[in-house]
């Protein structure tokens, strides 16, 4: 991994966004509870406030962490790899954007439903590819990519890699979010 002071200013803010937005991500769930034992709101939409964050995350975050050193303009990876990486971030960008207009400018039972399975696709789609790395000899991370973070559990401290906490972090959201709108439904 680049140390800090190695990495571009980009690079280092789109780290400390990153970990901010956990933070807020972290709120909304807290908020939700609170929203569903004091106040009136209605269960789709606390569900789709949950899933407007992890359209947020996929829309802003991802390219904030992809479009720089650590993967578009890795110079350890190839062009062609890079293209790759660049129409995948697009398409997440894309895909964020549309679900955000349907939850909110288009809204119905159905359009809430499709931003539900676009957000499993990507979550899904990201899981297949971890249990297949050694398929096509792949890696969760470089060795000038996007550093790890580390958790404490009981007073022991874990290494995990940033995707793997951002996408279970998604798919624990989204499958809240879901259960929400399933109960209303």
């Amino acid at each position: 991994m680049l140390n800090p002071q190695d990495r571009s200013r980009a690079f280092n803010f789109a780290l400390k966004i990153q970990d901010i937005f956990s933070a807020v991500v972290g709120l909304s769930i807290i908020w939700s509870i609170y929203a569903l034992i004091f106040t009136q709101f209605e269960l789709i939409f606390i569900s789709k406030v949950l899933l407007t964050f992890i359209c947020i995350g996929f829309g802003t975050l991802t390219p904030l962490i992809d479009f720089n050193e650590s993967h578009a303009t890795n110079p350890l990876w190839t062009g062609h790899a890079r293209f790759h990486l660049v129409w995948q971030v697009n398409a997440m960008i894309i895909t964020a954007f549309l679900s955000i207009v349907l939850l909110w400018f288009f809204y119905s039972i159905t359009n809430h439903l499709i931003v539900i399975l676009l957000i499993y696709l990507w979550i899904f789609s990201f899981y297949a590819t971890v249990f297949g790395l050694k398929l096509f000899d792949g890696e969760l991370n470089d060795i000038n990519g996007v550093p790890p973070v580390f958790i404490k559990i009981l007073g022991r401290e874990y290494e995990i890699d940033r995707n793997i906490q951002a996408i279970t972090g998604s798919l624990l959201v989204s499958s809240y979010a879901t259960a929400l709108f399933l109960l209303k439904s």
